[in-house]
């Protein structure tokens, strides 16, 4: 059902960290529009909750696919975001320049900045 709450702690706060250092690591790359294909509510035995989206987009090489995990500190927090999301949505992603198959998805991102689909 869930751990202690110190793994919880723990695990949010690592997530976090290694999410906020992939933000400044792709801030310079493209952005582009993406379509959500699928989410899940995680709910681990030990460590917080997240919720994994799964997104399509266009690439060079044609239609390309992605991930990224996004950690909550409350399950409940996981489960209302889980249930905002819909297909409808076009988030905005980040692809590397370099690397098409690497992409990373960010709430910041959605607030109003276009993509340059570059």
């Amino acid at each position: 059902m869930g751990g202690l709450v110190i793994d919880i702690v723990v695990a949010y706060l690592f997530k976090s960290a290694v999410r906020v250092f992939h933000f400044f690591r792709s801030y310079n790359w493209r952005r582009t529009k993406a379509s959500f294909t699928d989410w899940t509510v995680e709910n681990p035995d030990l460590g917080c909750s997240s919720v994994e989206v799964h997104y399509r987009f266009a690439s060079k090489e044609g239609s390309a696919t992605g991930s990224d995990e996004i950690p909550f500190y409350m399950r409940w927090h996981a489960k209302t975001y889980a249930e905002s999301l819909s297909r409808d949505l076009r988030p905005v992603i980040r692809v590397n320049p370099r690397n098409a198959h690497e992409t990373q998805f960010f709430e910041l991102d959605q607030r109003g900045r276009a993509p340059d689909n570059g």
